[in-house]
């Protein structure tokens, strides 16, 4: 079946390193969309990051959807309204950044325009290089979540050393089996999000909110947390420089690198 809808991931798949897209993937998806097919970007990312991104390379077409947070929000850009989301319970905040307090490990979260974080760290101003968000820092995150009435979408640990990201991944599903679910991003970054929420499910809802048949969807990603993408999409296609086990889970490996334009194959052979 040909591809009427592309769920793809942004960094390290649609946008080489210099978080940009050449003109052979510009025409590319412009031909994709101008023949009615869509593109979804799916991304880690918190919303307004997408968006930014999204607004400044060009890539706004009709009807138009992101998902953010890892699955914890499905957005559409035409009518700026969510249509699926997952928000964590204070609670859950509050016990998330306590385990991290515990290991050392810089942990933040969001409210809906700002990155929300306990301590002014090196993992902060490195993760916000790449993430352009305003920051606020507080004393207690749960706290000042509950005084502007939100919930958030996702927690982050951020750490260098892999061994300890894994040590504090394993804590969180100990002390909260059933609660949330654990991703990685990167082999630094480790996501938590609400344990109903995934880039997997928030295609399954897309197609069906769409009424696109799930075999008529192709997803592209290179990290952990786009394998249940690749898994619930018809075709599951990870990058050449994606993870052993995203490859792993993928119907097919691109020839050539996110660098490389990779992405391009996936116009060639299903589109």
């Amino acid at each position: 079946m040909k591809c009427k809808i592309l769920f793809t991931d942004m960094d390290g798949t649609l946008l080489d390193d210099e978080k940009k897209i050449s003109r052979k993937v510009y025409h590319a998806i412009d031909r994709f969309t101008e023949a009615g097919g869509r593109v979804v970007l799916s991304s880690g990312r918190p919303l307004n990051s997408i968006l930014e991104t999204k607004n400044s390379l060009g890539l706004s077409y009709p009807g138009m959807y992101v998902i953010a947070y890892n699955g914890a929000l499905v957005y559409d850009c035409q009518a700026e309204s969510p249509v699926f989301e997952k928000r964590l319970p204070l609670d859950y905040v509050n016990q998330i950044m306590e385990i991290a307090r515990e290991f050392g490990i810089h942990c933040h979260t969001y409210s809906d325009t700002h990155i929300v974080s306990e301590r002014e760290t090196g993992e902060l101003s490195r993760y916000r290089k790449h993430i352009h968000l305003p920051y606020r820092i507080v004393e207690n995150a749960a706290e000042y979540l509950r005084s502007i009435h939100m919930e958030p979408y996702k927690l982050i640990a951020i750490d260098n050393e892999p061994y300890k990201l894994e040590a504090l991944k394993q804590e969180f599903e100990k002390r909260m089996y059933g609660k949330i679910h654990t991703v990685y991003s990167a082999k630094n970054y480790l996501e938590v999000i609400h344990k109903d929420a995934s880039k997997g499910n928030a295609v399954k809802f897309l197609c069906n909110y769409l009424q696109i048949p799930i075999e008529a969807a192709v997803a592209a990603g290179d990290a952990a947390n786009d394998i249940s993408m690749l898994e619930a999409a018809g075709m599951g296609v990870a990058m050449k420089n994606a993870t052993r086990d995203t490859k792993q889970a993928a119907g097919y490996v691109t020839k050539y690198t996110n660098n490389e334009d990779g992405i391009l194959e996936i116009f060639d052979r299903w589109m």
